[in-house]
């Protein structure tokens, strides 16, 4: 487990070093690095472009028919972007269209502050994500409209840092030259700098310990990153402390309960520069220890047994990136190609590789931008972190609308297969255990009852139970059906008509248990009974 751990990580870092490390050095005379760090730091610009993913089909003789079917719809998919534009680091618009092999699905995104609205050709309703909205837990809980500008205030001011940081101690592959060309760009004719990288998979262990090795050397730069880290989070940090503190009345946390204890916390949190050398000697110790010790982990990792040749490959030169970057005399970049192509191991994946190609063209640097908006005044769909499995968001759309079927035919969002071992009525009497409170039984009209609330939920349906009615009512998210049960009633309404059930809902444990079949066939779902394992199968399309 560690070793796959590790090997897992180790991927991830390396995928982001091959895109990252095309050129961050100074070469005949383009400083690469300094455009690189521009086009990070641009306050407005318009651009336009596209994305294209390719999966190389390859054994497909283990994959079920719709794994098959879902490589053949994906397989060439293109993102057109007629415009981009960026109005300043809270306002920016998307005007794009989906291309894949069954049609062009066009859509609008719109940053809006902390709101993401997104508009898609079908849908009923924008929707509309906050990103302030969830806490580590998915939950709901949004902070406080001043925390949230500060916080946004405090990753604009931290950026520029970050990207200076890495700029400077980044290495450039060996591919890697310069030309003067001239390039349309919008419809202008420009005279520009092409920088031109080729890089593979095998290079890369190579970089990342230069990588390593340059911080470990570059002392000045890490304690300077450190003290503007401290900086813009150490205040916010503090406040949001206090003001926790101060909202509950009580102490937040083990040293809170000792004043001395909370007293020396602060002091210390108060020392810049105790903190800064304490994080910059912490980190060197742990990045020397991985510098000395990265050429025998890498040997390790990647030539091991348990190895996955999935890793081996990706630091193969079967792994390759091509990049060109157009770059004019105010060292910005006005047009970028990329190509990176994957290699898949797996031999019963369906894939054997993924391409993928990126083009940019961009204009109107730093001058006066407008983002386009989305009216969300007939409404909007606003998905938390659940969003009832995305059954809601698949209602939003028109059933015959080309998105729709993407999400329900090709990616199959709603796709469900459910399984129950079925009781006896008294297995389960006294057991209040997640696992009792989950499980069918078998009751005494001889009718397999279920917990309604675990299986509506997990079919997509909404569920509200009022006490005082002893009344469970269920919304399916996706095709809108409304079904009223009550407790010892054998008559349950479905959309406002009387329906008779075979057996009468009933509590047991504190929940509230219904005919399983009834339930799973209003909601959509099939149900199957294998006699001999007393299993119940339940399956949603």
């Amino acid at each position: 487990m560690p070793n796959k751990r590790l090997q897992g990580w180790i991927s991830t870092v390396l995928i982001l070093l091959l895109i990252a490390l095309t050129g961050c050095q100074a070469v005949q005379g383009l400083d690469i690095g300094q455009a690189l760090e521009n086009s990070v730091n641009v306050k407005s610009i318009e651009s336009k472009g596209s994305l294209e993913l390719e999966l190389v089909e390859g054994n497909t003789d283990q994959l079920s028919p719709r794994e098959k079917a879902l490589i053949q719809a994906l397989k060439n998919t293109k993102i057109t972007i007629k415009s981009a534009k960026l109005q300043d680091k809270q306002h920016a618009s998307i005007d794009a269209e989906l291309q894949y092999i069954k049609g062009t699905i066009p859509f609008r995104i719109v940053v809006d502050g902390t709101k993401i609205i997104i508009h898609i050709e079908g849908g009923k309703k924008p929707i509309v994500f906050d990103q302030t909205a969830f806490d580590a837990d998915g939950a709901a809980t949004p902070l406080s409209q001043e925390i949230q500008d500060k916080l946004a205030k405090s990753v604009e001011q931290l950026q520029p840092a970050l990207i200076k940081f890495f700029v400077t101690n980044a290495p450039n592959p060996n591919k890697i030259s310069v030309t003067s060309v001239s390039e349309q760009v919008n419809n202008e004719t420009l005279s520009l700098q092409k920088a031109h990288v080729e890089l593979n998979g095998s290079e890369l262990t190579g970089l990342l310990k230069v990588f390593l090795t340059n911080i470990l050397a570059d002392e000045k730069g890490l304690k300077e990153l450190l003290g503007q880290l401290y900086d813009v989070i150490i205040p916010i940090v503090k406040e949001q402390i206090k003001d926790m503190q101060s909202q509950s009345g009580e102490d937040t946390g083990g040293l809170n309960r000792i004043p001395v204890m909370q007293d020396l916390a602060m002091a210390y949190l108060d020392n810049k520069t105790l903190v800064v050398e304490f994080a910059y000697t912490t980190i060197q110790v742990f990045l020397k220890k991985a510098v000395d010790e990265f050429d025998k982990t890498m040997e390790d990792s990647i030539s091991s047994p348990s190895a996955s040749a999935q890793l081996q490959a990706l630091l193969s030169d079967q792994t390759t990136l091509k990049a060109d970057y157009y770059i004019d005399q105010d060292k910005q970049i006005r047009k970028s190609l990329l190509e990176l192509h994957i290699p898949i191991t797996e031999p019963d994946a369906g894939v054997s590789a993924i391409k993928l190609k990126a083009a940019f063209e961009n204009w109107n640097i730093g001058k006066s931008v407008t983002a386009s908006t989305i009216d969300t005044s007939g409404g909007v769909l606003n998905v938390d972190s659940d969003a009832f499995q995305g059954y809601a968001i698949v209602n939003n759309f028109d059933k015959n609308s080309l998105f729709y079927k993407l999400l329900k035919d090709d990616l199959n969002v709603t796709k469900k297969e459910l399984h129950f071992i079925v009781e006896s009525n008294n297995s389960y009497e006294d057991d209040d255990s997640l696992y009792g409170l989950t499980q069918p039984f078998i009751n005494e009209d001889e009718v397999t009852m279920v917990p309604i609330r675990f299986l509506s939920e997990q079919l997509g349906a909404e569920v509200k139970w009022n006490p005082e009615l002893k009344q469970v009512t269920i919304k399916d998210e996706l095709n809108g059906t409304l079904i009223v049960m009550t407790v010892g009633s054998k008559t349950a309404t479905v959309d406002g008509t009387g329906v008779a059930l075979e057996s009468a809902p009933a509590l047991r444990n504190g929940a509230t248990y219904v005919p399983i079949r009834f339930i799973a066939e209003k909601l959509g779902a099939k149900v199957e009974f294998d006699q001999d394992t007393q299993v119940v199968t339940i399956t949603r399309d």
